[in-house]
């Protein structure tokens, strides 16, 4: 098909904001909308949709003012203030971007803002990476903050007993325990590790677990021991075996430990609240060699009570917790011994 020619003399009237001039337009091509770059950048701006971030701010600063609430600087809970002082930080940065966004929608130019901040505009301008997904997180309808009845949809699960807390000028717990030791504290220990290896915030496991995100900061620095329910929701979380978490959390909860009978679940929960020492390590202290370990850790069979026991104090665990489960699962064994009459224990774990 032939090809039509414009009219050399065509022209049109440029689209930028407040500006009349004529567009010529060429005999061949696209059909130019703009006398220049410059009122075309000025027509795009003028047409896309402003973005939001005086809202940014506003939600930024309300979050961080409910953090800082949650302080507690009398020196009981030192885990947890330094959990929030993590998500104090990344909230502040939220609130800082949204500070600079804002000054940019003022035509303030990137140097000025640079020099008022005290910072290159190099790293003004890195800092400012991500920014707009930030702000599209924080005023997204899950997470929005700005409207009350929207804000605080979850209630606190019926809180467990809490953790005993040192008593005036003392230098242990309640129980004189020394600081950290204790059920409570192995438990706190064990999902704190889980958390810090997942990177996951409060705010998305409480999401996912179903609880207030201020919740999963107290379960995690052992301000709280939660029901089982939103321990084994909180496990699956931070992708671990919910059945390794269970005797520490019936050990916090002052249960009976006798109707647990694996004992391999309970070193591995110990070994995860000890920061998941290697096998090597493990052998060090234990003087144990690397396969007897992993036997213990892993199975098949029962380990013997003198493993097991090497295993519970190289991790740093309470023996006195762990022999229930030892004597359970010994108990299980020889019962399905009397039933099978097959041994499947070494003569080593008789005692």
């Amino acid at each position: 098909m032939p090809v039509s020619l414009r009219d050399p003399s065509e022209s049109t009237t440029c689209r930028g904001p407040s500006c009349h001039n004529p567009v010529k337009q060429g005999p061949r091509g696209r059909r130019r909308l703009y006398c220049s770059d410059q009122c075309g950048t000025r027509y795009r701006r003028s047409v896309r949709p402003a973005a939001d971030n005086g809202a940014f701010a506003e939600a930024s600063l309300a979050e961080l003012t409910r953090l800082t609430a949650l302080f507690d600087l009398s020196g009981y809970s030192p885990e947890r203030d330094l959990a929030l002082l993590v998500e104090c930080e990344k909230v502040w940065k939220d609130l800082k971007s949204a500070a600079v966004l804002q000054s940019r929608d003022g035509r303030m130019k990137m140097p000025e803002i640079a020099q008022r901040l005290h910072m290159s505009t190099t790293t003004l301008a890195r800092s400012l990476e991500g920014a707009p997904g930030r702000r599209e997180r924080r005023l997204s309808s899950d997470n929005d903050v700005r409207t009350p009845e929207r804000s605080r949809p979850l209630r606190h699960p019926a809180p467990g007993p809490p953790r005993p807390r040192r008593p005036q000028g003392g230098t242990g717990d309640m129980d004189g325990a020394a600081p950290g030791c204790g059920p409570a504290a192995t438990l706190a220990s064990a999902l704190s590790h889980l958390h810090r290896r997942s990177s996951a915030t409060y705010k998305a496991l409480g999401a996912e677990v179903g609880v207030d995100p201020s919740y999963i900061s107290r379960a995690v620095s052992g301000e709280r021991i939660p029901s089982w329910p939103v321990t084994q929701k909180l496990a699956q979380a931070l992708e671990t075996d919910p059945e390794e978490i269970l005797p520490l959390w019936r050990a916090a909860r002052g249960y009976n430990l006798a109707g647990t009978t694996d004992v391999q679940a309970a070193l591995r929960g110990l070994r995860t609240a000890a920061a998941n020492p290697d096998i090597e390590t493990l052998a060090a202290r234990t003087h144990l060699a690397v396969d007897q370990i992993t036997h213990a850790l892993t199975g098949p069979g029962l380990p013997d009570w003198e493993t097991t026991r090497a295993i519970v104090s190289a991790l740093r665990g309470q023996h006195e917790l762990i022999r229930p489960v030892w004597n359970a699962a010994r108990a299980a064994v020889l019962s399905t011994r009397a039933a099978n009459s097959t041994c499947t224990i070494s003569a080593g774990a008789f005692g």
